[in-house]
């Protein structure tokens, strides 16, 4: 509920400008070395930031100086250590791999047109959309193993650089513009999504 702080990650939603939509276009990403830091769904992945070549979580807010990110994750798969056979699951421990997890993906919602629902870490008003902001409280639950990724509600500005922009603020049962922990849906801001940067990752 938008009343109370229980952030969760960014969840997809659609595509902006009414583009078709089919569930989110998921790309699995082979992870062969040990993120220090867990993977949680509703993460930001990004690609080499950590190892060349690899995907690991965001610790920080993104900008448009950030290289590597493709997009948000949305799920793992493994060869659990102990039962032997690949599992599905919302999160990936930190250093999986020294402790034994074999054929790691990191399951990510890659579209740079993907639209998200996150909440705000306080109230967001309707004169506030269109806006940019940051974001905060990374890191995430090993109990559900969801992020716990919220929307910086005291940081919105018209600032280029800033992580994503607020498209609009969720209407519905649970959820009202305005609430104190405000329910808003957002985009990556131009320019951050690295399928909309010239530049590569980096190694």
């Amino acid at each position: 509920m938008a009343t109370t702080a229980s952030p969760y990650g960014l969840l997809p939603l659609n595509l902006i400008g009414g583009q078709s939509f089919t569930g989110g276009s998921i790309r699995d990403y082979a992870m062969t070395v040990n993120s220090a830091t867990a993977i949680f769904k509703g993460d930001i992945v990004a690609i080499g930031v950590a190892s060349a070549g690899q995907p690991s979580a965001l610790t920080a807010t993104p900008t448009t100086s950030t290289r590597g990110l493709v997009g948000v994750a949305v799920g793992v798969s493994y060869v659990d250590p102990v039962l032997k056979y690949q599992v599905y699951a919302n999160f990936l421990p930190a250093n999986a791999v020294s402790a034994g997890y074999t054929n790691v993906m990191i399951r990510v919602v890659e579209d740079p047109d993907q639209l998200y629902q996150v909440q705000g870490d306080g109230a967001v008003a309707a004169t506030e959309i269109g806006m940019n902001a940051p974001l905060t409280n990374f890191g995430g639950s090993t109990t559900t193993g969801n992020s716990t990724i919220a929307l910086d509600a005291s940081a919105t500005a018209n600032t280029a650089t800033l992580a994503v922009r607020i498209v609009d603020l969720v209407n519905g049962p649970f959820s009202t513009p305005g609430d104190a922990y405000t329910d808003c849906i957002v985009k990556f801001n131009f320019g951050v999504h690295s399928y909309y940067q010239a530049d590569g990752a980096t190694n």
